[in-house]
């Protein structure tokens, strides 16, 4: 449908942007990285005041981003927990935010659907700000905590065991339990928790030990930042637009009780990041971007 300046449906100071249809679709403008994070704020504030103004979307507006596709001001990586809905914590709608979520927001492949879907999101949806949102009670942080705390301890067991003498007894194989790495006791939720195991070890390390809630509570902030260095380092695409200054990479952590969200800026490591010679197919990544270009033809 034919639209002009003076068709702008919402203030940026209420909402998310300017929208020449009453959504953000493809006629609207991207945002910028910081005008993004401003509106990320702004909605926050909304909704741990009680002031929310995203509702329900009229038949215009739903057929407005049926034909004239999305443009998101943020792509955000959120966890699946149900009491984290990204959207509502944001007062946003259908059309604002690129939302991307798993049990503990984390990357652990570089060709897997998240990575690839935020190149999706910064190449075709041209998003300026891409936000790594953790959270506070996270259960994938916490059981990946235990996980951790309980090998310690077994380690420090065996280790005490070798060291004392004349009380050693063999244990056949057959006797011993299926450890974590095996093929009976492998699963597909303890490959994920087992990737967030060098988390909460990290997080026992900055803290110099500590209860398993402690480190599960600091480990929450070490896994946003690892999540980041793992966009950076593994994806050519990414890694290039925040090098450019084209789009910021940034951290957040969502606290349950207040509902309110602490914006934690760019990674320590970001610079060092992209610095470096991450160790990546040249012609792959290349042959991905040609396939994204692809897809908004």
């Amino acid at each position: 449908a034919p639209y002009s300046e003076n068709d702008s449906q919402e203030d940026p100071s209420e909402g998310f942007g300017p929208s020449k249809l009453g959504v953000r679709t493809t006629v609207d403008e991207p945002l910028s990285a910081s005008q993004a994070i401003e509106v990320l704020q702004a909605g926050n504030r909304r909704f741990v005041q009680g002031d929310v103004k995203a509702g329900g979307l009229g038949p215009d507006m739903r057929r407005a981003l049926a034909s004239h596709g999305q443009r998101p001001v943020a792509t955000v990586i959120g966890c699946a927990d149900s009491r984290c809905p990204v959207e509502q914590l944001f007062d946003a709608r259908p059309g604002d935010i690129f939302v991307l979520r798993n049990a503990g927001n984390t990357c652990t492949h570089a060709e897997g659907s998240m990575v690839g879907s935020v190149e999706y999101s910064v190449l075709n949806l041209e998003t300026k700000m891409i936000l790594v949102l953790g959270h506070t009670g996270c259960g994938a942080i916490m059981a990946a905590t235990k996980l951790f705390m309980e090998r310690h301890i077994e380690a420090t067991c065996q280790k005490d065991a070798q060291e004392s003498t004349d009380q050693s007894t063999e244990v056949s194989k057959s006797e011993q339990p299926p450890q974590p790495g095996s093929c009976k006791s492998r699963s597909t939720l303890l490959g994920l928790l087992d990737a967030l195991v060098p988390v909460a070890e990290l997080a026992c390390v900055e803290l110099g030990g500590g209860s398993t809630e402690e480190i599960a509570a600091h480990a929450v902030k070490v896994n946003v930042w690892r999540t980041i260095n793992f966009l950076l380092s593994y994806s050519l695409i990414i890694r290039e637009k925040v090098a450019s200054g084209e789009v910021e990479l940034q951290g957040a952590i969502y606290d349950m009780s207040s509902g309110a969200v602490e914006f934690l800026g760019q990674s320590p490591k970001q610079a060092q990041l992209l610095n470096s010679d991450a160790n990546v197919d040249i012609k792959w990544l290349q042959m991905k971007e040609d396939i994204w270009e692809g897809f908004s033809r």
